[in-house]
């Protein structure tokens, strides 16, 4: 009989998604008794990948079809020249990539990852599967039928393993422990000299995350208006000026609202669980495979955790209900745990929890019998941790002094579930105090600006859009270059008078010569006017700054239609100009390709 082997399982992760989903793969391995790592590529000594019998690589695509930042190094390695056709000749492997098909390049980092290993030696033991955020299933609409073909596969290499014992059990990835008895705990509490509510906060596993404190939080769109968007200032505490250039953006993460966390306790308290907000806990490794996260390193009380590292308003994925039916006892709500969970009853789900948008903390309502059933252990496995979000800064940081500037649109919106569904990010934003303590850190963003001040720039950012370009303006104000013939600002919103963001600033720049604004107010008359509308009604001057002066185009906003309808104005454009159809298509491309053209949405 062949001994269980190592499987190496990387990952390439911009927003924790990556990690996690390369997290459940080594868990399934452990089950099957295979040996090996789980580790973000740049933390793998490289060179050992030649002696490397097996691996699964999972990997998201970020920004302009860039490698994640932990992947960076991994990736600048495999592309040397001087590395022999031979090198990884050893290597069978399998690439999972998460992607986003509103995105043009969509899966494009994992699809460059598996030529290059092929280009090495390395043999492929399962088709790359490309994952879909956009799917109705999300990225388990490929995972899951993909990891069911290469177990099938590593089962011909090791006919021992039991694979249909998937789903029976699960490790848990790390040892939680108490950190004192129960009683010691109460008797602190009772005592008061711990206070359960206000805890120090986790600083979140980067090296240059710093405190900042918020300095203002205005809404900036008409109280008559459905959309409440943010304007917030961020003023950092640490003596150093900040450095980020326009397009760069600030990563926050977010802590659960009072009300969701006082709901979990309440669970908890419904089914007499020994599980109280003052408890400290103690995260250890079980694994050396797998580490424990920096900021989960250090005792923390279960009300930290719950505030700042479990995400309690996540949608549940099916590995959710599969963990409710191994803890459950209650035959009724196991089953259909069971059905949930499985892809007979993907249906079900998307009907119960993806379509309407139903919180993991309303599931555990829903299914209370299996909720009294829960330990510290499984709830470490049940919520995802919540992930750091990323906004473009509309700030400069020349004039600001250690400043950044937000504009964040508040997430709120009805599914036929009778409470509304609130984003989690966005309301823990709008209902933050001046004065208060938050950590962040600034990040290279994807838009590569000009550095020739004399190229052109047309500039496409409706509603929160707009916030990456008043990071540009402002810094070409400050160095007095701003000019309205290289600058053309294409922005929209609802009406003029209730959600033109940055309205003052935009129209004393173009009072003052500095900026030539193009405005679509869509609801303003009954005919709806869109940015793209603006753009084929100044055909002529476009085609001469794109054809004549090499201009180069940024589109900044909302992923769901608006980039697509902007590249169809162009088209447009092109077509008015005297281009055929295909090679009006083909310049577009040929833009795009050049970075000449760039697109960051969400």
């Amino acid at each position: 009989m062949k001994e269980m082997g190592r499987i190496l399982v990387l990952y390439g992760s911009q927003t924790f998604t990556a990690q996690e989903i390369a997290e459940r793969v080594w868990r399934s391995l452990k089950l099957l008794g295979f040996r090996g790592p789980v580790q973000p590529m740049d933390d793998y000594p490289i060179s050992r990948l030649i002696h490397e019998e097996y691996a699964i690589f999972v990997c998201a695509t970020t920004g302009q079809g860039d490698e994640p930042d932990n992947m960076k190094k991994f990736w600048k390695f495999l592309l040397r020249k001087s590395l022999p056709a031979n090198s990884l000749v050893r290597l069978k492997f399998g690439v999972l990539g998460l992607g986003d098909s509103s995105y043009s390049k969509f899966n494009f980092v994992s699809k460059k990852l598996q030529k290059r290993l092929i280009q090495l030696g390395a043999t492929p033991l399962i088709d790359i599967g490309l994952c879909d955020y956009q799917h109705d299933l999300g990225h388990d609409a490929v995972l899951l039928p993909w990891l069911k073909e290469y177990f099938a596969i590593i089962k011909q290499h090791y006919p021992h393993i039991q694979t249909d014992k998937l789903g029976t059990n699960f490790i848990p990835r790390w040892k939680v422990s108490l950190l004192r008895d129960k009683k010691e705990n109460d008797e602190l509490v009772e005592n008061n000299t711990v206070d359960i509510y206000y805890g120090k906060g986790i600083k979140d596993n980067y090296l240059d995350a710093v405190l900042f404190a918020v300095n203002k939080n205005e809404r900036t769109t008409d109280e008559s208006h459905f959309q409440d968007v943010r304007f917030l200032t961020f003023q950092t505490l640490q003596d150093r000026k900040l450095q980020y250039v326009p397009g760069d953006i600030f990563n926050i993460r977010p802590r659960n609202s009072k009300e969701d966390i006082d709901d979990l306790f309440g669970i908890f308290e419904t089914h007499n669980l020994d599980i109280k907000p003052h408890y400290k806990l103690l995260v250890e490794e079980s694994y050396e495979d797998m580490p424990v996260p920096d900021y989960l390193r250090e005792p923390l009380t279960m009300y930290e955790i719950a505030s700042q590292f479990w995400d309690l308003n996540a949608y549940p994925t099916q590995y959710v209900f599969s963990l409710l039916a191994l803890v459950s006892d209650d035959k009724l709500e196991r089953d259909k745990c069971i059905e949930l969970s499985s892809p007979e009853g993907q249906e079900d789900w998307l009907n119960y929890c993806r379509r309407p948008k139903r919180t993991i903390l309303e599931v555990l309502h829903d299914f209370h019998r299996s909720a009294s059933k829960l330990t510290i252990d499984v709830l470490f496995e049940l919520f995802s941790s919540i992930k750091p979000r990323s906004f473009s800064i509309a700030s400069s940081c020349l004039p600001s002094s250690g400043q950044v500037d937000l504009l964040v649109a508040v997430v709120k919106y009805y599914s036929k579930l009778k409470k509304p569904r609130l984003g989690l990010t966005s309301n823990w934003l709008k209902d933050l105090q001046i004065g208060d303590k938050v950590f962040g850190w600034i990040k290279k963003g994807t838009f590569k600006f000009p550095v020739d001040l004399k190229i052109p720039h047309i500039l496409i950012g409706p509603g929160t859009g707009i916030a990456p370009f008043r990071s540009l303006l402002q810094e070409r104000d400050y160095n007095n270059t701003l000019d309205k013939n290289i600058m053309h600002l294409f922005f929209g919103c609802r009406y003029k008078n209730k959600d033109f963001h940055c309205r003052e600033e935009l129209e004393k720049w173009e009072r003052d010569g500095k900026l030539s604004l193009y405005c679509a107010f869509s609801r303003d008359q009954e005919d709806k006017v869109y940015v793209q509308h603006k753009i084929v009604e100044n055909a002529d001057l476009l085609w001469r700054l794109i054809n004549g002066e090499k201009a180069s185009i940024f589109i900044s906003g909302n992923s769901k239609n608006m980039p697509d309808n902007v590249r169809e104005a162009f088209i447009d454009v092109f077509l008015k100009a005297g281009l055929a159809e295909v090679e009006a298509k083909q310049l577009m491309k040929d833009l795009e390709g050049s970075g000449r053209l760039q697109v960051e949405t969400w």
